[in-house]
């Protein structure tokens, strides 16, 4: 069953994932964005729902704030091959953390993200919804 998609990417346990990377948020924005994901496309056309729930391997190599936008820049390991050249397909891999009011979560690949200390993250291919929705059984 294919559904209108708003993005494709990889998702995490967001709870889990807040824990995890508070050790890097310095001057935390005030609106943090409800599904962490790193988006593999926006808006897309076509998706094969066959690759959803696949595992996708993250690491956090810089982190970005500059008052309007809030970042991690990654770098992604897929075994998936397909998926691998998806990654690979990504200008500026990141998660955008959070925004100031009136400031839209595209514009974090422009931050200017300095180098820390990297952590190995788990996350899984799938789709989220104009409503919110992620699909993607999680296989890790």
């Amino acid at each position: 069953m294919w559904e209108k998609y708003h993005y494709i990417g990889c998702f995490f346990a967001t709870e889990d994932f807040y824990k995890k990377v508070k050790k890097y948020r310095k001057n935390p924005l005030e609106q943090q964005i409800e599904i962490p994901h790193i988006t593999f496309s926006y808006k897309p056309d076509k998706v094969d729902e066959s690759l959803f729930g696949t595992a996708v391997r993250v690491w956090i190599t810089g982190y970005g704030n500059d008052g309007r936008n809030e970042g991690l820049k990654v770098k992604l390991e897929c075994e998936d091959p397909v998926l691998q050249k998806m990654a690979e397909q990504i200008k500026i891999p990141h998660i955008t953390l959070a925004v100031s009011k009136g400031e839209k979560a595209v514009n974090t690949s422009r931050l200017k993200f300095e180098p820390v200390e990297p952590m190995e993250l788990e996350s899984f291919f799938g789709g989220c919804t104009e409503e919110k929705r992620v699909i993607g059984r999680k296989r890790l």
